[in-house]
């Protein structure tokens, strides 16, 4: 007899779809092509759950942004208030789960890692410690670009 143990790193959601868990900023297109940004709360091989601020009725096509895995095509099923349940047309293949929503903190990781070895210093990037996210407001990506930029500016400075 053999004996196994699975171990879901995720939860397994009422319809058997392992849900993660990603709290991470995107940008959603609906059908006019305009670029909005939303907050992905969670997603499966199946579909999505963003919150926005606009309002997606139910049935609406829509292109999600996936970093490090690409753009996919989806239909939101669902809203109540500003969350939206949405189905991808074409399920998520395994080689693009491991990716979806990673990426940016590698990249902000590499960047320190290069910028500390070509300048010979080990202190950190920010020297002042960041003030605590507004929960309810997402931050823009100009803003996230902007306190990357002026992290680098004062780590060069230092």
């Amino acid at each position: 007899m053999l004996v196994a143990r699975l171990e879901v790193l995720g939860e397994v959601d009422p319809r058997g779809a392992i849900r993660f868990h990603v709290a991470s900023e995107s940008i959603l297109r609906g059908a006019d092509g305009k670029p909005i940004e939303v907050l992905v709360d969670n997603f499966s091989r199946t579909g999505f759950l963003f919150v926005s601020e606009d309002e997606f009725p139910p049935g609406t096509l829509i292109a999600i942004g996936l970093s490090g895995a690409g753009s996919r095509e989806a239909q939101v099923i669902w809203r109540d208030g500003g969350r939206h349940g949405c189905e991808f047309l074409v399920p998520l293949p395994q080689s693009k789960m491991a990716r979806a929503f990673q990426g940016h903190q590698e990249v902000l990781a590499n960047l320190e890692s290069a910028l500390r070895e070509r300048l010979g210093r080990n202190q950190s990037a920010a020297a002042k410690p960041a003030e605590p996210p507004n929960a309810e407001i997402p931050p823009t990506r100009h803003h996230r670009k902007q306190k990357l930029v002026d992290a680098i500016r004062q780590f060069l400075d230092n």
